[in-house]
């Protein structure tokens, strides 16, 4: 048995050693397995700890009943084997929530998303901002922005990701808040979420120097026809495909890397392999260029889907099988797994993180611009009822029971992305990640530890 990657120093300090009882055990819920040549890697999701195990020491696991065997009683104090009837949900919540009690909320804002405008170049079928009222930030609201960051961020280095619509169509709002962020002093970096449309060489670099970009989302839906049809981009010159394509190559020449995402649905699920194999031809090797894949959201957009359960398994393994495929491309956006306790599930849940509107709005969520908005950059004032309602979370069902992914899954109560159910599509791509994380931390491992193969 080989210990790869130690427990979260906080998860060891609240749970310390399980202590040995006479009773019989069995394997955690709150673990992840994954065959290797080596052995079988072990993966507590509760306390981060990554095992390697023999094939004997494996074995034995597969068979236990009844008293632990000496090769497997190191498993016990560690957490991964648990008396019969102990309780794994209790445990994560527990610890948990003794785990919130060592964060303070000190009102210090250090990340946000920035809504430039509701505008926008294309006219995607799956938008969750269709019907929205189209509103671009003014400068005196990008002005007041920049100052409400300066004034907020507590002297800490700050995060920013330039959204929208399509935040280029607001260019003259970004350079105005990087300008008074950068004459007040504070340290700051930024990612944006863009079609890649509108990017041309010279605002590759103006980007990579004067906004600190440090990386662009853009999502490509398919090969040329397919994507062009799925974007609709209004008043196009040319191929919107291979201008974004050049754009691409404009931009990881200027030294911004660019995350290629897929949006996948059982329309363009086969076409995205062909685009995978054109994106790896052209960009392959360069670095800075990496892609990931995700389904599209049911029930939101224009044209909202409304997936079947059966349709719901059959876009998870579809899903599995193109980030095997990315992965043996080597083009797969790269892994790790968590090194702290995971106590916030998504930005609105983060207290040192919010969103702002085009009119200098506050809010949490970018799926709510214009609900549960709590403040303004214009005012000190602050809406702490809103704020205590985005900090609540739901309670986790029946079915969450005996998942393995328990202890790193939440969401908060208002949120309007992920349905009340736990759907096959949000398992899979959670377990992606993570068994991803597993395997990239592993090979790591080995290539620092030769002499332990």
């Amino acid at each position: 048995m080989v210990q790869i990657v130690p427990p979260i120093g906080l998860a060891q300090k609240i749970l310390g050693s399980q202590r040995m009882k006479e009773d019989a055990y069995r394997l955690t819920t709150h673990c992840l397995r994954a065959e290797q040549p080596e052995g079988v890697l072990l993966y507590h999701t509760l306390t981060g700890e990554l095992l390697l195990l023999s094939r004997a020491e494996a074995e034995a696991l597969e068979t236990l009943s009844g008293p632990v065997p000496p090769a497997l009683e190191a498993l016990i104090p560690k957490w991964f084997l648990r008396p019969e009837g102990a309780d794994d949900m209790a445990l994560a919540d527990q610890t948990l929530d003794i785990a919130r009690r060592f964060e303070r909320d000190d009102g210090v804002l250090t990340k946000y998303l920035i809504f430039l405008t509701t505008a926008c170049n294309a006219r995607c079928f799956y938008c969750f901002e269709a019907g929205i009222e189209k509103v671009t930030m003014s400068e005196d609201t990008a002005r007041a922005a920049g100052a409400y960051i300066a004034e907020h961020c507590g002297g800490k280095p700050v995060e920013l990701v330039w959204f929208g619509g399509e935040p280029l169509v607001n260019v003259k709002a970004i350079d105005t808040i990087t300008d008074v962020l950068r004459r007040r002093g504070v340290d700051f970096r930024s990612r944006m979420d863009s079609n890649g449309y509108l990017f041309d060489q010279a605002l590759a670099a103006r980007a990579k120097r004067n906004w600190n970009l440090e990386q662009v989302q853009i999502t490509v839906d398919g090969t040329e026809e397919v994507y062009n049809a799925r974007k609709a981009f209004v008043h196009p010159e040319g191929s919107p495909f291979q201008r974004v394509l050049g754009n691409i190559g404009l931009l990881l020449d200027a030294g911004v890397p660019v995350a290629v995402r897929l949006n996948m649905d059982e329309e363009n699920e086969k076409d995205l392999y062909a685009l995978v194999d054109d994106l790896a031809a052209r960009f392959g090797g360069k670095p800075g260029f990496s892609i990931h894949c995700r389904v599209l959201i049911e029930n939101k957009g224009v044209e909202p889907a409304a997936y079947t359960e059966e349709k719901r398994n059959s876009l998870a393994e579809k899903a599995w099988a193109m980030w095997a495929y990315l992965d043996n491309k080597g083009i797969a956006s790269k892994a790790c797994l968590a090194r702290g306790i995971i106590l916030y599930f998504c930005w609105a849940d983060k207290p040192n993180a919010a969103t702002i509107t085009p009119e200098g709005r506050l809010g949490r969520c970018e799926s709510h611009i214009d609900k549960g908005l709590w403040g303004s950059v214009f005012s000190q004032e602050r809406d702490e009822q809103v704020l205590r309602q985005w900090r609540e979370h739901r309670s986790m069902g029946e079915q969450c029971r005996n998942c393995p992914l328990y202890p790193q899954c939440g969401r908060t109560k208002k949120c309007v992305i992920h349905p009340a159910r736990c759907s096959p599509i949000e398992r899979a791509e959670m377990q992606i990640n993570l068994s991803r994380g597993i395997l990239s931390t592993f090979e790591q491992w080995k290539a620092e530890h030769p002499e332990e193969q």
